[in-house]
């Protein structure tokens, strides 16, 4: 047997009034077929009786240690936490309910089982070093891509800074929390204080807390005609983003215009992109799915290797590959590690995103309808 490792809570309703208890036990469990929570094979546990209370009788024929919980999926996913009080021989157990707790949304996707044959993984990528948004845990590459982007951009502006977010400037501390761009086009123009599109650009003027007035005086004094920020928006194997940095202009002879903006962010894109594949480590081994969603997966990991680079990630990138078809590559976040009698690590995944090619997700769709159907 194996234990489940899950990294990823859902939201519960949580019963614990005993004659609610009471009512559960009745109405959903007495006779009923429930599975042994925190293991991958399925092992069942019969419900035979009800005893007075929170009591009753279960057969099983896996031993039952004391702390015990039981799951079935309805409509929505429910368990019950149980104390084993008595072991009352011929794989029968004497149990008493401590709590239920019912998962307050529906299972969003059906779990269709699969076979290696059908479908499994490829070429899997994951990250060397874990960037996260901390300001003092910056990988150094990650600073050298900086540096030399810097010395690319020198001559777009009066000054140039293409830097990891360290500062807690307000301006800086705008653009790291929202990602949005700061765009001051004229600085002595009150207009270019209020963007005309606020979900693309900081509105400075709404959250400054000095007067308008001596910012643009403080400009005029440094002699700054334009500033722009751009974000540096990192994006993982997991899918999830961290803003890394930014791009800094500030112009004293020139406005800085749009185009310029369009091109920088261009450039953020192709800075995250060069990060991102100095901090991959690829492995081309297949790997087993053993089922699938319209979601995610959950994935068998043979491959020694794997098993210890995977279960320090949090996500990482992969290649789906149904028989005969083409891959199609998708971003992950594991949300339950463990590993099977045979050893192998399990994984569950949640996709959090798909690769730039035209329908992929659409694709995906499909070819998981088509293996429901046994087309597969």
């Amino acid at each position: 047997m194996s234990n489940i490792k899950e990294r990823a809570t859902r939201p519960y309703q949580v019963i614990t009034e005993e004659e609610k208890i009471e009512h559960m036990i009745k109405t959903y469990m007495l006779g009923k077929k429930y599975l042994l929570k925190g293991y991958f094979e399925e092992i069942s546990v019969n419900v035979e009786e009800f005893l007075p209370k929170t009591g009753m009788i279960v057969s099983c024929f896996s031993e039952l240690s004391e702390n015990v919980a039981f799951y079935r999926v309805f409509k929505k996913y429910m368990d019950a936490t149980c104390y084993v009080e008595e072991n009352l021989g011929n794989d029968r157990y004497k149990v008493r309910v401590e709590a239920f707790r019912i998962a307050t949304n529906e299972r969003r996707y059906p779990r269709i089982e699969a076979n290696p044959d059908a479908v499994s993984i490829n070429s899997i990528r994951a990250a060397r070093n874990v960037i996260k948004a901390s300001l003092f845990n910056v990988p150094t590459s990650v600073k050298v891509h900086f540096s030399e982007y810097e010395r690319r951009l020198k001559n777009y502006a009066d000054e140039v800074h293409v830097k990891v977010f360290e500062s807690h400037d307000e301006k800086f501390e705008l653009v790291r929390k929202t990602g949005k761009v700061f765009w001051i086009k004229n600085t002595q123009d009150i207009n270019s204080y209020i963007p005309e599109d606020e979900n693309a650009f900081v509105d400075y003027r709404s959250v400054l807390h000095v007067d308008i007035a001596d910012v643009m005086n403080d400009y005029r004094k440094k002699k700054i005609v334009s500033e722009l920020i751009v974000p540096v928006i990192y994006v993982g194997h997991d899918g999830g983003s961290v803003p890394l940095g930014y791009i800094q202009l500030i112009s004293k002879n020139k406005e800085i215009g749009l185009e310029t903006i369009m091109e920088l962010k261009a450039l953020t894109f192709e800075m995250v992109d060069r990060i991102r594949d100095s901090n991959t480590m690829m492995i081309n081994k297949r790997q087993a799915v053993t089922n699938v969603s319209l979601g995610g997966l959950q994935i068998r990991i043979s491959d020694p290797e794997l098993k210890q680079f995977l279960v320090h990630q949090k996500g990482f990138s992969f290649d789906i590959v149904f028989r005969m078809q083409q891959p199609i590559t998708v971003s992950s976040e594991i949300v339950y590690t463990g590993v099977d009698r045979n050893h192998d690590m399990i994984i569950g995944v949640k996709i959090m995103g798909w690769s730039s090619r035209k329908g992929e997700m659409e694709r995906y769709f499909q070819l998981v309808n088509e293996l429901a159907k046994g087309k597969i």
